[in-house]
C-alpha cells in the first residue's frame, strides 16, 4: 500500500542558520542628551559703531573680538576661564560683519569649538580690541596686562581695570580694548534650547590717540580711539543650552 508524502508547508520554520532578525531601528545622534549642561555659543554679526580709528572720515582697522565663559564659582582663579576664543577681522565704522563674511575656522559658528561644560551659572564676557601693527602713539611703553598665545585655550581670563587702559600682545601684535559687556548666563529651564542674544559692547574708558592724515604735510592730529561710556558695538549671538534628563 502506498502512502502519500506530506508537502512541507511554506510556512513552516527555517533553520536557525536561515533565520534572519529584524534590525532595530537606529536611534539618532541628536536624540542623546548629554550627561551634564553644555552651552552652544555662535556668532552672528557684529555692528561696528567705532572702529578705534582717532581720525576724521572712515578707515577700516584690524580689530579682534575675544569671548570668554568664565565659572564664577572656581576654586582657583586660574581655572575660572572655561574656554576662550579669539575672532580677528577688519572693519570701518558703521559696517556689519557677519559670520559668512569670515573664514569657516574663525567665523564662531561656533564658539570654542562645540557645546562647553557648564555648571549652575556662568559668566560670558566679550571683549573687542583694536590690533596694533607696534607700539607707537597713545600706548608707547605702557605695560602689556596680558600676553596671549596662538592657540585660543592659552587666554586666561582677562583683567577688567576700572580706570588703566588694558592691553593685550597677541602673537606679535599688541592690541587695545575699546569696550567690553558681560552677560550672565542662568543654565536652566529658562533658557534651555536656542536663543538670540544681543550685547551692547561700551567703552569703559576714554583712550586719546594720534593719526597722520594720509597726504599731509601736518604731521600727526590728536583724536579719540575711544570715549568712555560710547556705544562700540553690537555683538549679535545665539546661545544653545541642553540640560540632561
Amino acid at each position: 500500500m502506498k502512502t502519500r508524502r506530506r508537502a512541507r508547508s511554506s510556512s513552516s520554520p527555517s533553520s536557525p542558520s536561515q533565520k534572519t532578525s529584524a534590525k532595530r531601528p537606529a536611534r539618532s545622534p541628536q536624540a542623546k542628551r548629554p550627561a551634564y549642561p553644555t552651552l552652544t555659543v555662535s556668532f552672528v554679526s557684529v555692528d561696528v559703531k567705532h572702529n578705534g580709528w582717532p581720525g576724521e572720515g572712515v578707515k577700516a582697522t584690524d580689530l579682534s573680538l575675544i569671548l570668554q565663559l568664565e565659572d564664577p564659582g572656581a576654586a582657583a582663579a586660574s581655572s575660572a576661564a572655561l574656554a576662550s576664543a579669539r575672532i580677528p577681522f577688519a572693519a570701518s565704522s558703521g559696517q556689519t560683519v557677519v559670520a559668512a563674511d569670515l573664514p569657516p575656522n574663525q567665523s564662531g559658528s561656533p564658539f570654542f569649538g562645540g557645546a562647553v561644560k557648564v555648571s549652575s551659572h556662568v559668566n560670558l564676557h566679550a571683549r573687542l580690541f583694536v590690533e596694533r601693527t607696534n607700539a607707537v602713539g597713545p600706548i608707547l611703553g605702557a605695560a602689556l596686562n596680558t600676553v596671549i598665545g596662538q592657540f585660543a585655550g592659552r587666554i586666561p581670563l582677562l583683567a577688567a581695570p576700572v580706570k588703566e587702559v588694558l592691553h593685550v600682545q597677541i602673537g606679535k601684535v599688541i592690541a587695545t580694548e575699546l569696550a567690553r559687556a558681560t552677560a550672565i548666563v542662568p543654565v536652566d529651564a529658562t533658557l534651555l534650547g536656542t536663543h538670540a542674544v544681543t550685547l551692547a559692547l561700551v567703552a569703559p574708558r576714554t583712550i586719546p590717540g594720534l593719526y597722520a592724515p594720509p597726504g599731509s604735510p601736518e604731521g600727526y592730529k590728536r583724536g579719540m580711539v575711544a570715549t568712555e561710556g560710547d556705544l562700540v558695538a553690537l555683538l549679535h549671538l545665539t546661545l544653545t543650552l541642553a540640560l540632561p534628563r
